[in-house]
């Protein structure tokens, strides 16, 4: 099931990807700052939930698992620095694991107060 979940996730996320490298073209990584902070948002949504071990396992290691691309954002990083941008790589390296944390915990007292 968490690989049935990632495959799922990782499709969503390579449609995405494309829709917004086609709409908005930039040095900025974009796409997989916007997928990395929704997906950080949507599994703090979810762990704030309570799910089940097994909803979880499918659709938060799964479906956000797949969604969601940590090795891609660490390339993309290395990549601005190997091409001379420090500075969009410093400032994608801040905003993507700041935001990603941020997100996580907004998500998760969303659902797991009465707001």
């Amino acid at each position: 099931m968490i690989g049935l979940g990632a495959a799922l996730g990782s499709l969503i996320r390579f449609k995405i990807t494309l829709k917004i490298k086609k709409l908005f073209k930039s040095n900025w990584p974009l796409a997989t700052f916007l997928i990395n902070l929704s997906g950080s948002f949507l599994l703090g949504l979810m762990f704030g939930t309570g799910l089940g071990k097994n909803y979880f396992l499918f659709l938060g290691t799964g479906v956000i698992g797949g969604f969601t691309t940590f090795s891609t954002l660490n390339s993309e990083l290395v990549g601005q620095f190997n091409n001379k941008h420090p500075h969009t790589g410093i400032s994608y390296m801040v905003f993507s694991y700041m935001g990603g944390f941020c997100f996580f915990v907004l998500g998760y007292f969303i659902t797991s107060t009465n707001l």
